[in-house]
């Protein structure tokens, strides 16, 4: 049986709170407001990342194929070019195959976790090797003004659209910067966003438990859960350090990598939880209380602090409230 991120905070807090939960759901408006604000707001930071990304690649597109045609031109201005420089281009060319082949054979023989690397090498090697051979044939071709003209206006066409979504790109990076830095470093990424109703809940086969952290950014190979409160709080409290414990252990299952730490933020201030075992067996006892608590069919109080108490949620239904 999976239980519940969000449940084993409220066992967490009082027993007998999360089992008055079930019948009287209490939601918070501030809470509710709060987490559908970080959920527009990482939805537009997606949304323009994923633009930027793609204006940065046709930026390299359109730069590399001016670049390319521009020097086209001036080879069919000019005409054929003397054999040297015929016979230079073609070996040139066999020389940048063979550096491929290379590649080829090293990437067939190393490690999973360097063949992508030579794959790189090899893919960067004939892409070379093709653009020397085209230089190659075109310039063996003669003059050809009108044609070198055309390629030249089209070059010039292509370096004003590189720079316009240059500048495109520009602009939308300033526009998200303040509001990405709220959430995750500059060189961290939006992995998964589960604040909003249709995000998909992450299971835990392993550890038995479930839930959607707000959600999660990955820095360089780690996968940080983020739990976002609206409390004011300036410190973190027990509940809510299980719940981001809870978080991290789903992480650990669903990417196959501890993370070293989950982000618990309130309004003005950040914490990063170390995810260690000892917060991993509170989680995991909880859960085993909480089963047991299901098959009796009840459960009570396990404090005696009033404070606790006054600040629940749910005292005006608790029959063993200290008050």
């Amino acid at each position: 049986m999976f239980v519940s991120a969000g449940d084993l905070e409220k066992y967490a807090y009082c027993p007998l709170s999360w089992w008055l939960s079930k019948k009287h759901k209490v939601v918070s408006k501030a809470g509710v407001a709060h987490h559908k604000n970080v959920e527009n707001e990482l939805k537009e930071i997606q949304k323009k990342e994923k633009k930027i990304k793609f204006y940065e690649k046709y930026t390299l597109f359109f730069s590399v194929s001016a670049s390319i045609v521009a020097i086209a031109g001036l080879a069919l201005l000019y005409g054929e070019m003397e054999n040297f420089w015929k016979y230079f281009f073609i070996v040139m060319s066999l020389l940048w195959l063979l550096n491929s082949s290379f590649f080829l054979y090293r990437a067939s023989k190393v490690e999973s976790i360097l063949k992508a690397r030579y794959e790189k090498l090899l893919l960067i090697s004939s892409m070379g090797a093709i653009i020397i051979a085209f230089f190659a044939i075109l310039f063996s071709y003669p003059a050809n003004a009108s044609i070198s003209r055309f390629a030249e206006i089209l070059a010039l066409i292509w370096v004003i659209l590189a720079n316009l979504l240059f500048y495109r790109t520009l602009y939308m990076a300033d526009e998200i910067i303040a509001k990405k830095i709220k959430y995750i470093p500059l060189k961290g990424e939006i992995e998964y966003v589960g604040a909003d109703k249709e995000g998909k809940e992450i299971k835990s086969d392993k550890y038995g438990i479930r839930g959607k952290p707000d959600y999660i950014i990955k820095i360089d190979d780690d996968y940080i859960p983020v739990e976002e409160k609206s409390s004011d709080l300036m410190s973190p409290t027990f509940p809510h350090v299980i719940q981001v414990t809870a978080y991290c252990m789903l992480v650990e299952d669903e990417y196959g990598i501890a993370p070293p730490y989950g982000i618990l933020k309130y309004k003005n201030a950040e914490f990063k939880i170390p995810y260690e075992e000892r917060w991993k067996k509170l989680v995991l006892q909880f859960r085993e209380k909480m089963l047991k608590d299901i098959e009796k069919g009840e459960t009570h109080r396990n404090h005696n602090n009033k404070r606790k108490c006054n600040n629940c949620v749910r005292k005006e239904y608790c029959p063993e409230r200290l008050l």
